[in-house]
């Protein structure tokens, strides 16, 4: 963007390939390598507000604008540089294609056989750099923890809502390789995360059930599309969540007090699958036990980490 223009975070996002990642870039842009050079006060809100600043400081931004020969009228700017002027291959357009066939390729059938081993997956972060990935094998019948392992690797894809198998997907089948090499991968597996319950049926359980060929259960902390009333919602009960008139997951809590988690299926299970496993695997913890002990051991692999580190 050249000196004095002025583009919007919904048209940066646009020239990245989707404007839902206008949030993704908001944040981005207030937690970057800031120099005095840097250019990130060219980006405003659509409406011409400036918007948050790096520094804190918005009249700061307005100034910098001026500087440049922006015009400022009662605090806002008129954005002059639509995602069409920018010089771009529209990087996030081939990897939303790629989830709009994911849905294609599943196949949302009931279990083979029952289950004699559960995993949970999860990923934590070290820093902006560092992930590390943790699974753990638990006992179908007892829920007794049978086998864990982690694995460091080095992060190359930013949180964008909506694209977080691209951020984890290399770390989980990373570790799911390894797992299986030491013959204690799970006859069915717990990932943290959404599977067909994501606006384009591609949440990370569903990307990595496929790419890995394994049945799996996608739980997610929070509701990425649909809808569901959980009021007065007991401790296993499902509610099931709907996204243009179809059942896409379910809503359970482990306690009548607790917050709910919306449970969907990944690949090679059924909605039906995945709403008895996830009540099967209920205990006082907020989550299935599979993923609250990956998820248990990733943050203290983080914690270890970062004491290494200082």
């Amino acid at each position: 963007m050249p000196r004095g223009s002025v583009t919007t975070y919904g048209d940066l996002a646009r020239a990245l390939g989707d404007v839902k990642a206008a949030r993704w870039i908001g944040e981005r842009l207030l937690d970057h390598d800031h120099r005095p050079t840097c250019p990130c006060h060219r980006v405003v809100r659509k409406d011409g507000s400036p918007g948050l600043y790096i520094t804190g400081n918005t009249r700061e931004k307005l100034g910098l604008l001026r500087a440049e020969g922006v015009e400022v009228a009662d605090g806002k700017v008129k954005p002059d540089f639509p995602d069409d002027r920018f010089t771009t291959d529209r990087p996030l357009t081939p990897l939303l294609d790629l989830q709009c066939r994911v849905p294609q390729e599943l196949k949302l059938t009931p279990l083979r056989k029952e289950p004699r081993t559960l995993g949970g997956l999860d990923v934590a972060y070290v820093d902006r750099q560092t992930a590390v990935a943790a699974y753990v094998q638990l006992d179908a019948e007892s829920l007794e923890t049978v086998w864990k392992a982690t694995l460091p690797l080095p992060v190359r894809f930013p949180y964008v809502s909506g694209y977080l198998a691209f951020r984890e997907l290399p770390a989980l089948l990373a570790l799911a390789g390894h797992a299986r090499a030491e013959n204690h991968w799970a006859d069915l597996v717990f990932v943290d995360g959404n599977g067909i319950l994501h606006p384009r049926r591609a949440g990370i359980a569903a990307c990595f059930g496929l790419l890995a060929e394994t049945p799996t259960i996608g739980i997610g902390k929070t509701l990425l599309c649909g809808s569901v009333d959980v009021t007065d919602l007991a401790a296993g009960e499902p509610r099931l969540v709907m996204h243009e008139e179809e059942p896409i997951g379910a809503a359970l809590k482990c306690r009548s007090t607790s917050r709910p988690f919306f449970a969907s299926p990944g690949n090679l299970v059924t909605l039906d699958d995945a709403v008895r496993w996830s009540r099967h695997c209920l205990t006082d913890n907020r989550l299935p036990e599979p993923i609250q002990r990956a998820d248990r051991l990733s943050k203290q692999e983080v914690r270890d980490a970062r004491k290494q580190k200082e």
